[in-house]
């Protein structure tokens, strides 16, 4: 009989099966191969939650978010309603974040930009993921869809760019 144990390898580019054990933002998961559990940051995107955490005590975009939230308090949610706990996912690994694949062949990813949940890095590019990223992130503009009703991206801007760099590292 021979067992085999799947252990992510955050530089593989095949896809691995994994089991969700937590869902704390839109943003950031908790997933489980056996007995080995690892963070997921969705690839690609910096999401209204990274936004969030960027931004200074006070500031515009900050105080953007928090009333987008209050206005839209399920959209906090959205990963954790789309998700599902001890469910398994398609998972691969590039640049130290993670390509979950939510619905199908569609990736949390873009399913964030298609709700106006995250912006696509200015610096991305990745032949794969490209035009799909490009069509989600144009269609929550023209939609009005999430942090595009409020003005979110206008509105932080610098915290956008702050996050670029500090990944580019």
């Amino acid at each position: 009989m021979c067992i085999s144990i799947f252990v992510p390898s955050y530089s593989s580019q095949e896809p691995t099966l994994a089991k969700l054990n937590n869902v704390y933002s839109n943003n950031m998961q908790e997933f489980g191969i056996s007995q080995y559990k690892f963070i997921c940051r969705a690839y690609g995107v910096i999401s209204v939650d990274e936004l969030y955490l960027q931004a200074k005590e006070g500031s515009v975009c900050k105080n953007a978010i928090d009333h987008f939230y209050a206005q839209n308090p399920l959209l906090k949610y959205y990963s954790a309603s789309l998700l599902k706990i001890n469910q398994y996912y398609q998972v691969s690994f590039k640049n130290n974040r993670c390509i979950i694949y939510a619905k199908g062949m569609n990736t949390l990813s873009e399913l964030l930009l298609k709700n106006g949940l995250a912006l696509k890095k200015t610096n991305f590019q990745d032949e794969e993921f490209e035009a799909s990223f490009f069509k989600a992130q144009r269609e929550a503009q023209e939609n009005n869809k999430g942090m595009y009703k409020n003005k979110i991206k206008k509105r932080c801007i610098a915290e956008t760019f702050a996050i670029e760099q500090k990944d580019s590292k």
